[in-house]
């Protein structure tokens, strides 16, 4: 049997960050190791899954966003973000660092992304000098064999991350309508989509059909799903009581009159 559907932005992000928490390699993170959440949007759904505290504000939980028809930084005195390192499920005011040094093979790294192929790479835009969260756990992570995982919505498909990546590079851009980036490719995450998240939940075939609209439906996607009768039944009960109506994201741009990147058209220099 088959169903089709549409999933807003805010709606898809839920339904993944539903499937994240319900992964065994998540499950037994929670139980013997520690989860390391980065800041993101995607991650705020993920956190209040994994937490149970829906109080999280996902558009405050971020530094970097895609709003107002610009890359931008949130405003700094507005963040608040939620825990960031978990041992056995419960939040712990440890760095990295040390995370890592008190070493657990079930330890589990969640990132979401601003990009993803149909071959499984995920792009990460970074827009500091430093290139931010990546360069803090990806060599721990590749060297020691941790799991990573990447929830990220089909609304940021592209056709390939590999080539994304080579074609930017703030000081190589020459004019940049937002901050300048560069973009890390990462090839062996876990990467969970809508498509992986319905088949972590449901055991179905999920397959991606459409795209974009209008009037809220920017982003959107839509999706043909396969399954028994029992299990499509169950699908759309589970996406008509925990998922459809989720609201949009709020938006939290910085400040151009207080802007950090020169290049920026908008800056307040230019």
């Amino acid at each position: 049997m088959k169903a089709v559907f549409t999933l807003k932005s805010a709606e898809s992000r839920r339904l993944i960050a539903k499937a994240v928490a319900a992964m065994e390699e998540v499950k037994q993170a929670k139980e013997k190791a520690y989860i390391i959440l980065a800041g993101g949007t995607t991650n705020g759904f993920v956190a209040q899954e994994i937490l149970g505290d829906m109080e999280i504000k996902p558009h405050l939980a971020t530094v970097g966003t895609s709003t107002d028809g610009v890359l931008c930084i949130t405003k700094p005195d507005s963040r608040k973000p939620f825990p960031n390192v978990l041992y056995k499920g419960e939040p712990i005011d440890k760095s990295l660092e040390e995370v890592f040094q008190d070493f657990h093979l079930e330890t589990v790294v969640i990132k979401g992304a601003n990009a993803v192929d149909t071959e499984g790479n995920v792009g990460v835009i970074t827009s500091g000098f430093d290139g931010g969260t990546v360069p803090k756990i990806i060599g721990t992570v590749t060297s020691q064999g941790l799991t990573y995982i990447t929830p990220v919505g089909l609304e940021k498909l592209v056709p390939s991350v590999k080539e994304a990546a080579k074609v930017v590079g703030a000081r190589r851009l020459d004019h940049s309508l937002g901050a300048d980036f560069g973009m890390f490719c990462i090839t062996n995450s876990i990467v969970v989509t809508e498509i992986e998240a319905l088949k972590i939940l449901f055991g179905v075939k999920a397959t991606h059909v459409a795209s974009g609209g209008i009037g809220g439906n920017e982003g959107a996607v839509v999706l043909a799903v396969e399954g028994s009768a029992e299990e499509l039944e169950k699908t759309i009960n589970f996406i008509e009581s925990e998922v459809k109506g989720e609201p949009p994201i709020a938006s939290n741009k910085g400040d151009c009159s207080d802007c950090r990147y020169p290049r920026c058209h908008y800056n307040k220099n230019s």
